[in-house]
């Protein structure tokens, strides 16, 4: 028998593991050593707790020491098997939005300014000059992806389309550039309706449209 000196929070440490009256100080240490198989890890925290009172045997003819208002020992056990996996999802970071941000919906490649409009709608605006550019800027929504096709129809003396209201100053006077909703294209206003209508037959033709669907929306002005 070898006699070791150990600290006192140890002491209390092994006073807290009896399982029964008269088990040993050695008879502790060997079943917490060695209950544990070598694939398992023991990590030991010794911390304060509450009080209480614990009987141990601590030598070798068995006398039996009482301990009172201790503190008890608090011991974690962390256990590493070696066939365990653990996977961690990885962490996906949600866009960011504003709240104040309006988005539109997106538009099918198959669409159509038809999808987009109807009759009701157009007459609610204000005007031939509304409803010309309530048509126009459906068109745009539908076809925003070749819609600079238009920057090809003119007159014979100024433009009637531009990225700008000074591009379409340049080419005349008193033409009244607006801008088509929801783009950044320009359009000359101060066209008869007749002309108007040509303009948007025109543009119907230049994206892609037949000409009887073309004829339809011109009707609309």
């Amino acid at each position: 028998m070898k006699t070791i000196q150990i600290d006192d929070d140890l002491y209390q440490f092994i006073a807290a593991n009896t399982q029964k009256i008269g088990e040993s100080a050695s008879d502790i240490l060997r079943r917490l050593l060695w209950e544990n198989t070598q694939s398992k890890q023991v990590e030991v925290t010794l911390q304060p707790s509450a009080a209480t009172t614990s009987k141990v045997s601590s030598s070798k003819n068995d006398n039996v020491s009482e301990i009172n208002n201790q503190p008890v020992v608090d011991s974690s056990v962390k256990v590493d098997a070696p066939d365990t996996k653990v996977e961690i999802a990885p962490l996906v970071e949600e866009p960011e939005t504003q709240d104040d941000q309006v988005l539109e919906p997106s538009i099918c490649k198959d669409t159509t300014v038809f999808n987009l409009l109807n009759k009701e709608e157009v007459a609610t605006q204000k005007g031939a000059v509304g409803r010309f550019l309530f048509i126009l800027g459906k068109l745009h929504r539908a076809h925003n992806s070749n819609f600079n096709n238009v920057l090809e129809i003119k007159g014979r003396e100024r433009n009637y389309f531009g990225l700008s209201a000074s591009e379409l100053e340049a080419s005349g006077s008193s033409i009244k550039p607006k801008q088509i909703p929801n783009s950044d294209y320009w359009v000359t206003t101060n066209n008869n309706t007749p002309r108007k209508k040509f303009i948007i037959f025109e543009v119907a033709k230049h994206l892609g449209y037949e000409e009887t669907d073309a004829e339809k929306l011109r009707e609309l002005i």
